[in-house]
């Protein structure tokens, strides 16, 4: 089995990316296990982490939207605190991470890394 993660570096400044990368994650979340794919996730990283800020826009009702479809929806701790964007991720559920340790992880567990 396969693990892939996808890291949003794009944010609203470039919501045509940062969208691709969202939907890219749910597209292979759906086909998952007929894929061979035992685990998505999602980070969200550098311009990525502001969509958090932006809760009512599209890109942040997709990311909504794969939390709630069970997708693991991290982002980086410090550039959460840095942003003030903690209690934005709490509401909703995303995962605050070191990305120190989660690109580690990545690269120690096998992850297929995809960057939008």
């Amino acid at each position: 089995m396969s693990r892939m993660a996808i890291v949003v570096l794009s944010g609203p400044d470039d919501p045509g990316r940062a969208s691709a990368g969202l939907h890219v994650a749910k597209r292979i979340a759906d086909a998952q296990a007929s894929n061979g794919i035992e685990v998505v996730e999602v980070f969200l990283f550098a311009d990525g982490i502001k969509i958090l800020g932006q809760p009512d826009s599209e890109l942040g009702r997709l990311v909504r939207e794969l939390i709630e479809a069970g997708l693991v929806v991290g982002g980086c701790t410090n550039q959460l605190k840095n942003g003030n964007l903690e209690e934005a991720a709490n509401a909703i559920g995303v995962r605050a991470e070191f990305a120190r340790d989660t690109f580690a992880r990545y690269a120690r567990e096998g992850y297929t890394v995809l960057t939008f």
